[in-house]
């Protein structure tokens, strides 16, 4: 299956809830502007986060409007190869995507900061491999039904690889497609991140091939950066508009 990738949806799109510099109205005006027809307006919480019915009755102000489908997402790290997410234990209706995304290196005993998770490969105590088993263990196991209560969209898939000193290109062939099965299974959508250039083209086509429904984010913490695109035409090659 070829991967296509619509060029006028961007579901990665932060504002000043949580650590963006535009707000969510400047984000939906730049939105229209570039023509998009659909918005997913994104910010990042923790599981002490407050704020989240807030977040969605503001959104809630944009959705129904024409020409524009206006969605609400959470953005939270992945904790650990159990697949437990950095997400409030009461997420409120009106959120209709869990991003989840890998801001550190999930563990067995938790979320480990790259810089750790390189001396550890440099003194032995660990190696690319379990790195790389321990990364698709937990990004399997985030976006099952028990640990995501939303559709779960994976954010900048693979992006802590690179921060270890690893790439893409070393995760076997084996690994990959079990986890690529795994998401498909699931139902998650997966995105094309604009701003950290992932996934890479290989693991595109092997989400491709069993029908995982890729979407561009630009990851943009910025209007001017909403519905860009550079790297997420340059990963996939081919889209549509």
């Amino acid at each position: 299956m070829t991967a296509r990738v619509a060029l006028d949806e961007d579901f990665h799109v932060h504002s000043t809830f949580s650590d963006g510099a535009s707000t969510l109205a400047e984000n939906v005006d730049s939105a229209r502007e570039r023509g998009l027809r659909t918005l997913c307006l994104v910010d990042h919480v923790r599981q002490d986060t407050a704020w989240v019915p807030e977040f969605t009755a503001a959104v809630a102000r944009y959705r129904g409007q024409p020409g524009l489908r206006v969605l609400a997402g959470v953005e939270a790290k992945i904790l650990d190869t159990g697949g437990h997410l950095d997400l409030p234990a009461q997420l409120d209706t009106g959120v209709d995507l869990v991003l989840v995304a890998d801001h550190r290196v999930p563990t067995a005993t938790g979320p480990q900061h790259p810089a750790t998770i390189l001396r550890s490969m440099k003194n032995g105590t660990t190696t690319a491999a379990q790195v790389i088993e321990d990364l698709c263990r937990s990004t399997a196991n985030a976006i099952s039904p028990a640990r995501c209560p939303r559709r779960p969209l994976l954010a900048h898939l693979f992006s802590v690889l690179p921060k270890v000193g690893l790439s893409e290109d070393v995760v076997p062939g084996p690994v990959l497609a079990d986890l690529a099965w795994r998401i498909a299974r699931s139902g998650a959508l997966v995105e094309v991140n604009e701003k950290w250039s992932c996934p890479s083209p290989r693991t595109v086509a092997a989400l491709a091939a069993v029908g995982v429904p890729l979407v561009a984010g630009s990851d943009s913490h910025h209007c001017r950066d909403i519905g860009r695109w550079d790297s997420v035409t340059a990963t996939v090659g081919v889209v549509t508009a």
